[in-house]
């Protein structure tokens, strides 16, 4: 795992100061203590900061093949890279190390633009061609790894994290859409990032810069359909995916460790590992001190079970509140507030291994959020009367006892009198497009647009029939690259630790979506066909545990030391640039007395103001 950035001139003449690369990669030098190079030459210049895991000896970057005409930094891990080589030097590759980063460059050679769908891992990389003067620059197929990149002065300038570009004095334009979708989804979603001049490679495409153009493609996309074989064979498979995804992850030189909670996916990931490896395994754990919030209880039966030595770290209020990390991690608004724990599990993981398992991706493959089943349910029930029949009980809500309990809710009925991907896109979103104008400066509002276009985007584009598919697609799309992956990649990578997610390999997706599903929710629960898959290996009480989610105690925070934060920053220039201070003080006080639950916006608008202090003031 590593940092990488680029220069690449669009015409070959164009010198590039190999100094600058240097200072992009120095601002990211937390991706990769264990070494650093650059290299330049005609119309380009390319660095790396390593954190090595494969072929320490050989492994360094950039790296190029004998003849030096390709040259190659490379993000990531390939996890069939053994498989590449004999395939390649079946073809006549010669290997000089041991490493997965001379696969790219072997693969470059021999499949061209192709090389990424040959690819099993997690990977951002970028491929220079001297003679030819191109660049091929590539993403994994979930987005797991990060790549921004942008057109500047004549370049294209590429790098892990957008705090690498502001080294070459990029213009900090905020782009008010993005504000807003940031106000209404926690994140920005790709392909664009807050600043207008800056993107994101999304996930599953390659570019090549040639000639003066830049052109991504999309190389993957998960296909969804149903399958109706057996439930026995399905389980099967499943568990063999599920063992081979635990099993190519742990290669390296390396330390290792999985993340454990009270959960069902990271539990798995531990069994997996435990049986694989053929010995006990240590885990890592974070508590609370508020046991609303603690599943250490929940983890300790888990790695009983497994053998596995569990790692642990109760965190009080005054270790959660410290934030001064916060803003130079997350370089872009973010208000997903898991990421404080996964940043201290990580931090925790750190002092022990150099790579973590994490049960990430459980949720989307197989049907483990409770939008999902709501979503499907109200699918359901749309049909069963017109859209405004549906929207005229919502404003009779809560006098009609007559509907199901779980339909007792003014944002169920809204969404059954709204299409299907307007409703999937507010039962997905910490706040509606309302809320989100009441809190944005209304100059803004014109530009910012609809917060939720992305989703609507992504749902109406879905390759899929089900409801459950279209909705897998939608957070494939949006959620997973914006949110899930963007926090474990930061939080990780800022104290140097390797994340690595079994249930996000690709092979094993493809598998899930092709499983029917009606069986992820059969009896009315999430997650169906997984926990009865997992019976007969996982602990009972696991599998029938209530989902907690990685979650802090927000809501008493806004109404104490957050509360406070949020109040200090209402004077602010530059957060009153953006928001309507009168507004976000009326949220605070109803907050404080008990009126109402606005944690989630309130958060919002205190990392808005850091990052913008941060980062345009």
């Amino acid at each position: 795992m590593c940092g990488i950035v680029g220069i690449f001139a669009l015409e070959r003449e164009r010198p590039v100061d190999p100094a600058l690369v240097r200072e992009m990669a120095d601002r990211i030098a937390h991706r990769g203590p264990d070494g650093e190079g650059v290299r330049s030459g005609p119309g380009y210049a390319i660095g790396q900061r390593r954190l090595a895991i494969v072929d320490l000896a050989g492994g360094a970057q950039p790296m190029a093949l004998a003849d030096e005409r390709l040259w190659v930094t490379f993000n990531g891990e390939i996890y069939n890279y053994l498989d590449l080589r004999a395939e390649l030097e079946a073809k006549g590759c010669v290997f000089r190390t041991n490493s997965d980063t001379e696969v790219l460059l072997h693969g470059y050679r021999a499949w061209g633009t192709d090389l990424a769908s040959h690819l099993r891992g997690m990977f951002a990389f970028a491929v220079v061609d001297e003679v030819a003067h191109e660049m091929y620059v590539a993403r994994d197929r979930l987005g797991k790894k990060p790549l921004h990149w942008t057109l500047h002065d004549g370049t294209f300038a590429f790098a892990s994290e957008l705090k690498a570009l502001h080294a070459l004095g990029i213009d900090r334009t905020l782009r008010p859409e993005a504000i807003a979708q940031f106000l209404a989804l926690r994140y920005v979603p790709d392909p664009a990032t807050v600043f207008a001049g800056v993107h994101m490679l999304p996930p599953a495409h390659w570019c090549l810069v040639k000639n003066g153009r830049v052109e991504p493609r999309r190389y993957w996309q998960l296909e969804f359909g149903e399958e109706h074989e057996s439930r026995e064979v399905w389980q099967q498979r499943v568990l063999e995916l599920l063992d081979e995804s635990v099993r190519i992850r742990l290669m390296g030189e390396v330390p290792l460790a999985p993340f454990l909670s009270g959960g069902v996916d990271s539990y798995a990931v531990v069994d997996s590992m435990t049986r694989t490896l053929g010995r006990p395994v240590s885990a890592c754990t974070i508590g609370f001190t508020d046991p609303q919030f603690d599943e250490r209880a929940a983890a300790r039966e888990s790695a009983a079970a497994c053998g596995a030595r569990l790692h642990e770290e109760v965190l009080g209020p005054e270790e959660l509140l410290e934030l001064d990390w916060f803003a130079d991690t997350f370089d872009e608004p973010f208000s997903d507030s898991s990421a404080v724990p996964t940043y201290h599990v990580s931090r925790l993981a750190r002092r022990h291994v150099t790579v973590a398992l994490s049960g990430d991706g459980g949720d989307e493959g197989f049907g483990g959020y409770r939008r999902y089943l709501f979503d499907t349910k109200e699918n359901a029930l749309r049909r069963w009367l017109p859209r405004p029949v549906w929207g005229a009980l919502g404003a009779v809500y809560p006098k009609a006892d007559w509907l199901p309990r779980w339909l007792r809710g003014k944002r169920t009925l809204q969404n059954l009198g709204s299409p299907a991907a307007v409703a999937y896109a507010r039962s997905v979103s910490a706040h509606l497009p309302e809320e989100v104008f009441a809190v944005l400066r209304r100059d803004h509002h014109a530009a910012a647009g609809d917060p939720h276009a992305p989703l609507l985007r992504a749902y109406e584009g879905a390759n899929a029939r089900s409801p459950l598919h279209r909705a897998v697609a939608t957070d494939l799309a949006t959620w997973l690259p914006g949110d899930i992956l963007v926090k474990a990649d930061r939080a990780s990578m800022a104290v140097s630790l390797e994340v690595r997610a079994p249930f996000l390999d690709h092979k094993l997706l493809e598998a899930a979506a092709r499983i029917p599903s009606a069986w992820h929710f059969a009896g009315g629960q999430t997650k169906a066909f997984l926990r009865d898959t997992l019976r007969q290996r996982l602990l009972p009480a696991a599998l029938s545990r209530k989902k907690q989610g990685f979650s802090v105690p927000l809501r008493s925070w806004c109404r104490g030391p957050i509360g406070d934060a949020v109040q200090g920053v209402l004077d602010d220039r530059l957060l009153r640039d953006w928001v309507d201070p009168k507004h976000v003080q009326k949220l605070l006080q109803r907050h404080r007395s008990g009126v109402g639950d606005h944690a989630e916006m309130l958060w919002a608008v205190l990392v808005l103001a850091r990052f913008l202090r941060r980062w345009c003031a």
